[in-house]
């Protein structure tokens, strides 16, 4: 069996295959954009040219200029999922508002000190973000300096913007001069100021050394007893500042043996906590979430006296959760046991119960002291135990959402493209008495080839319907059996006490059991209510591939604007009621269906009986005065625990039966469809009446307005190569 260490480099090695298909679609990606931009040049040119007012009208409708927009901004995602992708190391970022013990955490993980993880008391210590790698020998920094432009274009204009002093210095020496007087009254905005002034500005030759033109740049290896000086911000008591080179670090790699020895190819990332009035702190925290963190451990450390869930709380989760897809399912809580004097053990322990009744959603919650190796390399242990094993599924969900954004952008493309298609369309001559003719050709050819590409996706998923190796389904039934196992519903942190003092609220034991037995059984269905999401997803994946064949083989694009699953609900619109077969085909397969409730529930109940009071087998023996009220609970929580394994376990074996049925039901719906649409009796008549209303729209070269020319034909040539360029097998990287 491989070690946790071995499976966390299985992980990152199987990672790479798919930054490289990113890296390909990135390159096709800027091959869509610059024929979008030819195309963009040679409609201006056009404009310009052309007499004919209905072609001008049609060219001045084309606008493709928001569309490079978009490319531009999925290339930086791409680039940014090629980079995630791409790294050596998995990273869990540690995250927490101004002193609640995240970098002493850091500490005890990576067994450095305050010289390179500050963790004092009065105010925020670390001044840059740092990335913490696990590795044998001594301990050094790769340190990142900002450039000149780095510098004032990422922290000084911030300051400018937000406490509007005019307009931002574009060089060091502009900076340098007497700083614009801010004007304001708001309080918090006053404390930025200073900031900007009493750190940045009035030092700036104590630390400009370092910021020099060009690209940011990366200092020589610094030793472990200079680290401090680029990572900690250390002033005296009053306030003034002892140390200036970390006013130009942009980012620091700290290399350094972990104390827990298994850790493996695994990086801890350290952002400055927020709560300061240091501009970018949060744009630091959303960039470094969503481009260089695999997991979120939050940092909280109760108040003994006025404790409770806080909205700052609330709002740096939901800041967190805009950055990171499925942070629920990427992240853990720490709530810092500070022991002593000022021991918080109740308040840890108030949060922990009330956590979710905040919304803030985590894989688990846990209390530890932060300062105590021993605790913090527990939690880390769950942590990384919980990587090895799900972050394949959570990789592969995180990419398939970027993969369904570009195929949308692929999509949004090919509709301005069918626009610009149809600039010059063909004018029906008065002349042309073979209109029928014409129609009865074209009607064939697509006859032809919508079958032919109904019956190759048929062809498909039949192949795919027993294949349940790549099912996404059971991937989903796998993370949700974990969760079960993990996020169980039993009593938890002193559970034999809880279970006592159940036991007074209820009045007798058999009652509590009872009670714990409906709590259990129901909070672990609550669990099978998530495979929706993955059945919704294939189910429109599915409908998305039936309306691809009709838009693209079927020519059908002209018909309606909508696209992917809503295009079989645009169809059952538009086809008229009085054809019957061809409009009831396309309303039922866009009210095609697969939900948890209908298909599974019933399955899994059964399984279920054993966490039911009134039908367990596994019964709580006769009362006994002698019996010790810590023994009786002991029986209970033992029950409890043998019953909800059991359920689980039998659950599991029951979903396994049903792994292909998604697909199976997938199957046999499509098969429905296309016998419905291509082989009932009578339906080809159906189409051929239905194309004939809508020939303008599906054949417009053909029965619209024609302009010969050069220009049609150069023009034409362009839009052909532009659809060639945005075909949506060239920009997949995930299938």
């Amino acid at each position: 069996m491989p070690n946790r260490s071995q499976t966390i480099a299985s992980i990152i090695e199987k990672r790479q295959p798919l930054a490289q298909k990113i890296q390909g679609v990135e390159e096709r990606l800027r091959g869509v954009m610059e024929v979008l931009r030819t195309l963009d040049e040679r409609c201006h040119q056009l404009r310009g040219q052309i007499q004919d007012t209905n072609i001008s009208d049609r060219l001045n409708a084309i606008n493709v200029a928001p569309l490079q927009v978009q490319i531009t901004h999925h290339q930086d995602e791409l680039r940014q999922l090629r980079n995630r992708f791409s790294r050596n190391t998995l990273n869990i970022g540690v995250v927490g508002l101004m002193g609640q013990g995240k970098s002493t955490f850091l500490q005890s993980i990576s067994g450095l000190t305050d010289d390179e993880i500050p963790a004092l008391r009065g105010g925020a210590c670390t001044a840059v973000r740092s990335t913490i790698c696990h590795q044998s020998g001594e301990t050094y920094a790769d340190v990142t300096v900002h450039s000149e432009q780095t510098f004032l274009a990422e922290v000084i204009t911030p300051y400018y913007q937000e406490l509007e002093l005019g307009t931002p210095p574009t060089a060091l020496d502009e900076f340098a001069k007497p700083l614009p007087e801010f004007i304001g009254t708001d309080a918090t905005k006053k404390s930025m100021y200073e900031h900007l002034k009493a750190d940045y500005h009035d030092n700036i030759s104590m630390y400009r050394h370092l910021l020099m033109s060009g690209s940011p740049r990366q200092l020589p290896r610094i030793p472990k007893g200079r680290i401090q000086d680029y990572v900690a911000q250390r002033r005296f008591p009053q306030g003034e500042l002892i140390s200036f080179d970390h006013l130009a670090v942009r980012e620091v790699k700290i290399v350094c043996p972990f104390n827990n020895p298994d850790v493996g190819q695994v990086a801890l990332v350290d952002v400055p906590g927020l709560g300061d009035t240091r501009l970018g702190d949060e744009k630091l925290i959303l960039e470094t979430l969503g481009q260089d963190v695999d997991l979120v451990i939050f940092v909280r450390r109760p108040d003994r006296l006025r404790y409770g869930w806080e909205k700052r709380d609330t709002d740096l989760y939901n800041k967190a959760a805009e950055a990171l897809n499925n942070l629920e399912n990427r992240s853990f809580m720490i709530l810092n046991h500070v022991t002593g004097y000022d021991d918080n053990l109740e308040a840890c322990q108030k949060h922990q119960t009330t956590i979710r009744d905040k919304h803030i959603d985590v894989i688990r919650c846990e209390i530890a002291d932060c300062s105590s190796p021993q605790e913090t390399n527990e939690v880390l242990d769950l942590v990384l135990n919980y990587l090895a094993n799900n972050i394949t599924y959570l990789d592969e969900q995180y990419a398939r959402n970027y993969q369904k954004r570009l195929n949308q952008l692929q999509i949004t493309i090919n509709a301005e493209l069918q626009k610009a298609r149809q600039v010059w369309i063909t004018e029906l001559l008065p002349t042309d008495l073979n209109e029928q003719g014409k129609f009865l050709r074209l009607f064939n050819k697509l006859w032809t080839s919508i079958t032919r590409g109904l019956e190759e996706l048929l062809e498909h998923l039949d192949k795919a319907r027993d294949g349940i190796e790549e099912d996404s389904f059971r991937q989903q039934v796998e993370l949700i059996i974990q969760a079960c196992k993990t996020d169980t519903g039993l009593p938890v942190d002193d559970p034999i006490n809880q279970i006592i003092d159940r036991r007074f609220e209820e009045g007798d034991w058999q009652t509590t059991y009872a009670k714990y037995l409906h709590e259990i059984r129901n909070h672990l269905t609550r669990h099978f209510h998530a495979m929706d999401y993955g059945l919704n997803e294939y189910v429109e994946y599915t409908k998305s591939q039936v309306s691809e064949v009709l838009l693209t083989q079927g020519s059908l694009i002209g018909l309606s604007d909508a696209r992917g699953s809503a295009f079989l609900n645009a169809m059952a619109e538009i086809v008229p009621d009085n054809l019957v077969k061809l409009k009831q085909a396309f309303q039922t397969l866009s009210k095609f269906e697969i939900s948890y409730k209908a298909n599974f529930h019933y399955r899994i109940r059964p399984h279920l009986d054993n966490l039911n009071p009134d039908k367990t087998n596994l019964r709580l023996s006769p009362s006994n005065p002698a019996e010790s009220r810590d023994s009786k609970a002991k029986e209970i929580l033992s029950y409890l625990e043998v019953l909800q394994d059991e359920a689980v376990f039998k659950c599991q074996h029951a979903l396994e039966e049903f792994y292909c049925e998604p697909s199976q039901a997938a199957f046999a719906e499509v098969e429905e469809f296309v016998d419905q649409v291509l082989r009932a009796k009578d339906v080809k008549d159906e189409w051929q009446i239905f194309l004939f209303q809508e020939k303008a729209k599906v054949w417009s070269l053909e029965f619209g307005q024609n302009r010969d020319g050069d220009d049609r034909q150069q023009w034409l040539a362009l839009v052909d190569r532009a659809v060639e360029a945005n075909q949506l097998k060239e920009l997949q990287f995930l299938h």
